[in-house]
């Protein structure tokens, strides 16, 4: 009698755990979580015209909804190489977070490439990693809104507009 009660509410619980996966609702963003204030398309164009402007070739591109990874290339004189570009359009409390710093730095490392760039329009946690990790460029929504000015200054109004810079 004990087994039959016992395996009784094994089936029902396993029956309730497959209920509750199939119809719990999908995960909402947490209360605060950073929305872009730019569309996805004009913060590719831009993170691209920019890299452009710079003297880089894009040679691959990759994105998904709020970030973009790029290879680049240059071959410009003690600037030759092969770079790792990851642009993070929003990130949660309008914050990067250090890890991404360091899964940038292990992606440079893996691929060989010669420097890794993470761009956000956002403050940078890692921004003391910089001097650890001598190969990743941090550009934070000030240091992006500089390279805006100086090499784009005609887009500088979509940077502007932006809040979270």
């Amino acid at each position: 009698m004990i087994f039959v009660v016992a395996l009784g509410a094994l089936v029902l619980g396993g029956l309730l755990v497959l209920m509750l996966a199939r119809f719990a609702p999908d995960e909402q963003p947490a209360v605060g979580a950073n929305l872009p204030t730019m569309p996805f398309a004009d913060w590719r164009r831009l993170v691209i015209d920019l890299l452009e402007a710079l003297g880089f070739e894009i040679a691959l591109e990759h994105q998904d909804e709020r970030e973009l990874d790029i290879v680049a290339r240059s071959t410009a004189p003690l600037r030759e190489g092969r770079f790792l570009v990851h642009a993070i359009l929003a990130a949660p409390g309008d914050v990067v977070n250090a890890s991404r710093v360091r899964q940038l730095e292990e992606a440079v490392q893996g691929d060989e490439s010669t420097k890794g760039i993470l761009i956000a329009p956002c403050r940078i946690e890692g921004e003391g990693l910089a001097t650890t990790f001598a190969n990743i460029e941090l550009v934070d929504g000030r240091k992006l809104r500089e390279l805006v000015a100086r090499y784009l200054p005609e887009k500088l109004p979509l940077v502007e507009s932006g809040n979270d810079l």
